[in-house]
């Protein structure tokens, strides 16, 4: 019986002991182009932050690590990412956070974009559109 028991503990022990080989998405190390985008400010000055990988990877950072929520499919990637471009968010200015903020930036072709929105109403609507895609995105990831 007490053979049947260390058995079962050093097993777990040996189990425990194995750590992922994976390594956990860092937006300093990849290589990978992603758009980081989320609402901060308010009465606590919480943020919230979310990345969106080119392959269609979806992290949230929740203060101290990065946790995978979800994976889109690659036709939604492609189409969020093209969305980008064709409404010229990436040759836009704007720098104006309010108390409660809104942010979208872009890691696309080695350049950086930060689009932060908050303190008056926005003249251009296709920022605040595709703000809402992108939370949907994030509806649609979580809910699978």
């Amino acid at each position: 019986m007490h053979d049947k028991t260390f058995l079962i503990f050093v097993t777990f022990l040996a189990f425990m002991s194995c750590k992922s080989t994976e390594k956990p998405f860092s937006p300093e190390n990849t290589k990978s182009e992603f758009i980081i985008f989320g609402t901060g400010g308010g009465f606590t000055g919480q943020v919230s932050k979310y990345y969106f990988t080119k392959e269609g990877f979806l992290y949230t950072n929740s203060g101290e690590e990065i946790k995978l929520i979800g994976k889109s499919s690659k036709t939604l990637a492609n189409q969020v990412y093209s969305n980008y471009s064709t409404l010229g968010l990436d040759k836009l200015v704007l720098n104006e956070p309010g108390n409660k903020y809104f942010f979208i930036e872009s890691h696309i072709k080695g350049n950086v974009n930060s689009l932060k929105w908050g303190k008056d109403p926005l003249e251009n609507p296709d920022i605040e559109i595709y703000f809402a895609i992108l939370m949907n995105v994030v509806k649609k990831i979580d809910n699978k």
